[in-house]
């Protein structure tokens, strides 16, 4: 990918279909509060749904290398804004997993979380980069 509003699309698109039929089916048998799925079956999800957005880190790392924050368009910021509150969103679904006392030692949610806490410093640089040139205090 080479352009923010080219990745936002394709996360958008993932986002809207993360996990399917199963997801439907999760959906289908919630009833707070007196009827819930399996706890782990929840948890499972909420790993794999940061994980499978977790996937698109280096096409995102590549699209900031290669484009100046200074120099974004109006829809390109745009993008890149929707982009950043997806993954700042994102971010929360490993640390809940993580206060949860048998998810603690997991190592791949530790990385997993550790990866989203990375990737949010650079993306907030960039953004902070990015507001500056926009309102044009960079």
């Amino acid at each position: 990918m080479k352009t923010f509003a080219e990745l936002h699309r394709r996360l958008i698109g993932l986002a809207s279909g993360l996990d399917g039929e199963l997801w439907d089916q999760l959906l289908a048998s919630l009833n707070p509060p007196d009827e819930f799925p399996r706890d782990s079956q929840l948890q499972d999800l909420a790993f794999r749904d940061a994980k499978a957005l977790g996937g698109y880190v280096p096409d995102l790392r590549n699209v900031m290398k290669n484009t100046s924050p200074r120099d974004l368009t109006a829809e390109e910021y745009q993008a890149f804004c929707g982009i950043a509150a997806l993954y700042n969103l994102a971010a929360r679904l490993p640390v809940v997993l993580l206060s949860i006392p048998d998810y603690k030692p997991n190592s791949n949610l530790i990385d997993l979380y550790n990866g989203y806490r990375q990737i949010l410093a650079e993306i907030f640089a960039y953004l902070a980069i990015a507001e500056g040139a926009a309102t044009g205090g960079a």
